[in-house]
């Protein structure tokens, strides 16, 4: 195939509590949606190494298991061509000297809402979990964790797309227990969760 004729292939992927992404294999680079399948579901490896560009994921490492994670990541390095870029936006635990068991009581309380076994990592971890696969941070951004916060939901959602999420929670019972037991967890741990974007590059 020519990469002209391969320049538009498009694949629509979600996993979990993932973003629904668009895939562009060739012009823009490969969801890690589309590595998690392949690590956990296709062990045999279907995408080409070192043939993409830049492999992006939004909220798909902190829902996997440590081996996960890690065949995730090496999936990512793998398919990156050298100087291609992988992003990944996550939950992080702060500080990184947090205690181990504070770290294993907010990863259970997450987990309850949810019903998935949530488990990030501080942001030291993170860091290290690209760099021992090859991949080089350059620019790590956190913010506080206000997710289903009603600001934050107007500011990412826009004045239609909050009506929209109201009116489903309000008419779904079950939806609305699960997002008010999930912005517990994260008012209760403030100060120990963030939101962590990370851009490490393929040596």
């Amino acid at each position: 195939m020519t990469s002209a004729s391969a320049s538009w292939m498009p694949l629509f992927l979600g996993l979990g509590l993932g973003a629904v992404v668009v895939v562009d294999f060739v012009t823009f680079g490969v969801s890690i949606i589309v590595l998690a399948l392949s690590v956990i579901r296709q062990p045999a490896r279907v995408l080409q190494e070192a043939g993409a560009s830049v492999v992006y994921g939004e909220a798909i490492l902190s829902m996997q298991t440590e081996q996960h994670k890690a065949e995730i990541v090496a999936e990512a390095a793998r398919v990156l061509r050298s100087g291609g870029r992988c992003g990944i936006h996550e939950l992080a635990l702060e500080p990184d000297a947090l205690s181990e068991e504070l770290k294993q009581e907010i990863q259970q309380a997450l987990s309850g809402p949810i019903h998935i076994g949530a488990r990030p990592l501080t942001p030291s971890e993170w860091r290290i979990l690209l760099e021992e696969r090859g991949l080089q941070v350059e620019l790590e951004v956190s913010a506080p964790m206000h997710l289903l916060e009603p600001r934050r939901l107007l500011r990412d959602e826009g004045v239609a797309g909050t009506l929209r999420f109201a009116w489903n929670v309000a008419r779904t019972p079950h939806a609305r227990r699960r997002s008010q037991a999930m912005r517990s967890v994260f008012r209760r741990y403030a100060e120990q969760l963030s939101a962590i974007a990370i851009v490490a590059v393929k040596q």
